[in-house]
């Protein structure tokens, strides 16, 4: 009997540890699938699930297989909340993913300022780049994110910090029309005539976005006028190009060269003159732009506005004097060309200011030879 009674007493004994053992066991646990709903709380900000899982035990540095922690998911979609508590939980600041972002990284370029400055009050590091070299300061630059650039700055962001493609953050803003930021960045002494890989300058970019104020402010701070970049082009090339007038004119102001070539031997007055863009050609032409430019192949200005159908070109050029049946290597002349392409209205200039309808190119044509335009071969006909 007392065999009996000590066996139930262990039995009961065995039962109690038995059921504590199982109490302690299944206490809640951070597992695999928590790992998973800790980072896909930060993305869509329930804080809730973030204390419990952090209650939980989890670690809060983990990283996701593409190295995003939750601190840099919250950071990334303005989670402030979320932010701030991981901060008190010690979550490491300065953590890089696969691409080499950072929580701050994330949060400058999508314009969350109250996330910067949480992370930057924290002491997170302002100069930490991309695996393409890219900052915290060059992505707030991008987006116009002002706010945010003015606290990186504060923080000591270093302005001339360069991307792989050696882009640096004025570079950026002068590219995007930032004004506000380009002057904040020229206050904190940032490097102007600095190139890029394609030898582009902020000037250069802003000046091919069109962005007068920018190109204003980096002219005032002496940036050079005639750096050659991509292809041999200049800032006035590259302006004149896409019909800028009045970056044009700044430039031409501050010295800028008139007549400069690119690799086809081209001027900005040829670029101009080729795509329409009629005031640009005024603008150059009363600077000096030498109006019988023959770039690759021998066309002129004159030629590519014939070709192109630029009627009021045509009228500016031989109101300044261009050589109207000057021929390019193949003897074509800007008559021929307009005829050829049916321009009406540039065939009537041309013979308004006496082109000679019967010179003739290199083929042996002249003008009422090569044109199917029955109108244009009236023109022609015509005494």
């Amino acid at each position: 009997m007392n065999y009996i009674k000590d066996l139930t007493n262990y039995t009961r004994t065995f039962l109690l540890l038995a059921v504590v053992t199982a109490i302690l066991v299944h206490t809640p646990q951070a597992s695999a699938n928590d790992d998973a709903e800790f980072i896909k709380s930060a993305f869509s900000g329930k804080i809730e699930t973030i204390k419990q899982l952090l209650d939980k035990g989890i670690n809060p540095n983990l990283q996701n297989e593409k190295g995003f922690t939750a601190l840099m998911v919250a950071s990334q979609y303005g989670h402030a909340d979320i932010v701030n508590l991981l901060l008190e939980k010690d979550a490491k600041l300065n953590l890089q993913n696969a691409g080499g972002s950072t929580a701050l990284i994330v949060a400058a370029k999508n314009g969350h300022e109250a996330v910067v400055n949480a992370l930057l009050d924290k002491g997170a590091k302002v100069d930490l780049q991309t695996g393409d070299g890219i900052s915290a300061l060059m992505l707030a630059a991008q987006g116009g994110h002002e706010g945010i650039v003015g606290s990186l700055l504060i923080k000591g962001a270093n302005v001339n910090l360069q991307t792989k493609e050696k882009v640096t953050a004025l570079m950026i803003a002068a590219l995007e029309g930032r004004t506000g930021i380009v002057e904040k960045l020229l206050a904190k002494n940032a490097q102007i005539n600095t190139q890029a890989s394609d030898d582009t300058t902020a000037l250069y970019m802003a000046a091919r976005n069109g962005h007068t104020a920018i190109v204003e402010a980096l002219l005032a701070k002496n940036a050079a006028t005639d750096r050659l970049a991509v292809n041999s082009t200049t800032p006035l090339y590259i302006a004149a190009q896409n019909g800028h007038t009045d970056v044009v004119r700044a430039l031409l102001a501050k010295g800028a060269k008139v007549d400069l070539k690119d690799k086809n031997d081209a001027t900005a007055l040829t670029m101009a003159a080729l795509l329409g863009n009629t005031d640009v050609v005024s603008a150059l032409i009363e600077s000096g732009a030498k109006v019988d430019h023959k770039a690759q192949n021998g066309f002129t200005p004159l030629i590519l506005a014939a070709q192109n159908g630029h009627a009021p070109i045509i009228e500016i050029l031989l109101g300044k004097g261009a050589k109207i049946d000057l021929q390019n290597d193949d003897g074509v002349t800007p008559l021929m060309w307009a005829a050829l392409h049916g321009h009406t209205d540039s065939v009537k200039a041309l013979l308004s200011h006496g082109a000679n309808r019967t010179v003739k190119s290199k083929s042996g044509k002249a003008a009422l030879e090569i044109t199917k335009d029955p109108d244009i071969i009236e023109l022609l006909n015509a005494q």
